[in-house]
């Protein structure tokens, strides 16, 4: 999430809530690479995909799983479509799937703007984090039905103001999902055509 370097003997951006929302209300633009790494009792090797997101404020945004099976999560001005990759066509997900995503949608966009309070879903709290680091936010679910799935997340801050690094989700039943951004830029200009259904 954003850019700058903190003035010296200035407070981190990450030491509170009202820092943490200033610094990403900052980032307008974030294109970056992700590796997400599944890990399972039940599995001898974890499950990795990989793919890419961009994000534009206030609410566009592309997820997008390159491999091993391509789908993509689009959001423009409110409007959320996901599509599956059949051969060479993108073909519309109108399955139940699609109403959880949107869910999941609206909390992705509260962490890009910082603003964990606002969730109806998820309690946020502010941990700190070894060795002198950016602390993590500790998210666990308000609904007890949602706690079955999902005990926590932990979304790892960056050093860079406003930026998140990695996020894990952890699983009833021992299994954890583990993204990590990498290369990202922040800033740059994204075309209108990034959101859109590919052709």
């Amino acid at each position: 999430m954003a850019a700058g370097s903190p003035d010296a003997g200035a407070a981190p951006w990450y030491q509170d809530w009202a820092g943490i929302r200033a610094a990403a209300s900052s980032v307008k633009t974030i294109e970056t690479a992700f590796v997400q790494t599944r890990q399972l009792k039940i599995l001898r090797k974890p499950l990795v995909s990989r793919g890419v997101l961009a994000y534009r404020r206030p609410h566009d945004l592309r997820w997008e799983y390159q491999s091993p099976l391509a789908t993509l999560l689009l959001v423009r001005g409110g409007a959320v479509e996901r599509l599956i990759k059949h051969g060479e066509q993108w073909v519309p997900d109108a399955s139940a799937r699609l109403e959880a995503m949107k869910v999941v949608v609206g909390e992705i966009s509260l962490w890009l703007d910082g603003n964990f309070g606002a969730s109806k879903t998820f309690r946020a709290e502010l941990r700190p984090a070894g060795q002198g680091g950016p602390p993590h936010v500790e998210l666990t679910p308000v609904a007890k039905s949602l706690g079955k799935i999902i005990s926590r997340i932990a979304i790892h801050l960056g050093e860079q103001p406003g930026t998140v690094r990695a996020i894990d989700i952890f699983e009833e039943g021992e299994g954890v999902t583990h993204i990590v951004f990498e290369n990202p830029r922040y800033g740059e200009a994204i075309p209108d055509s990034r959101f859109m259904p590919p052709r």
